[in-house]
């Protein structure tokens, strides 16, 4: 088999795969590969040697009855390789948590006896994205001492303030953390200031003008 059928196969390979994987007989499983490669007008048959394509999928090439095996079954066995790992990649895929960024509803932004957020924005005017993930975490724990500020009270601040919002929220205040250590993201449903963070809200802003 040459360098472009075998690149064909390859790219023909999933619907192939599933299709394979319909039958529990491994023997009908290499007659329904041999039909479908058929199909594709590929020749399986000669005595090629091993191309460059099919040894760097390391497929395995075991002498049996002193005859090495066929380019069928060389390819019937990368057909089975591949499905193992694209059903591998398909688990850890499923096994991630949705995110939610949706904006947390019902929220007070203007407390009785206290800054309303807006007023907090003013005051402190976050110059960045880092600061204003910062403030908002700050105004939900230490303003209105909620027990868990998550991704989706940072979007409802944003909201409230007129802010942008960024395109990965998330990933937003996990840099922020990383970056200035202002905010401990290891649990993304209970976000917390740290006292580094504390610090910065109630003594470095508003920013100093250079």
């Amino acid at each position: 088999m040459g360098e472009r059928e075998f690149d064909k196969l390859l790219e023909s390979m999933p619907r192939i795969a599933e299709s394979i994987n319909a039958f529990a007989s491994k023997e009908v499983q290499r007659k329904a590969f041999d039909a479908l490669v058929g199909a594709l007008n590929i020749s399986m048959t000669g005595d090629d040697p091993i191309s460059p394509a099919e040894q760097s999928l390391n497929v395995p090439h075991e002498l049996a009855s002193g005859d090495a095996p066929s380019n069928s079954d060389r390819g019937a066995e990368t057909v089975v390789a591949s499905t193992e790992v694209a059903s591998q990649e398909k688990k850890r895929r499923k096994s991630k948590p949705k995110r939610d960024w949706t904006a947390v509803k019902d929220i007070g932004f203007r407390p009785e006896g206290k800054l309303s957020f807006r007023q907090f924005v003013e005051e402190k005017q976050p110059s960045t994205i880092d600061m204003k993930g910062l403030l908002a975490v700050y105004y939900f724990e230490q303003i209105l001492q909620l027990e868990e500020v998550g991704v989706g009270h940072v979007m409802a601040a944003y909201k409230e303030a007129a802010w942008r919002n960024p395109s990965n929220p998330e990933n937003a205040l996990q840099v922020a953390s990383s970056r200035h250590h202002w905010l401990d993201t290891s649990n993304m449903r209970a976000i917390k200031t740290t006292q580094r963070g504390r610090d910065w809200v109630e003594h470095d802003m508003p920013p100093k003008k250079v």
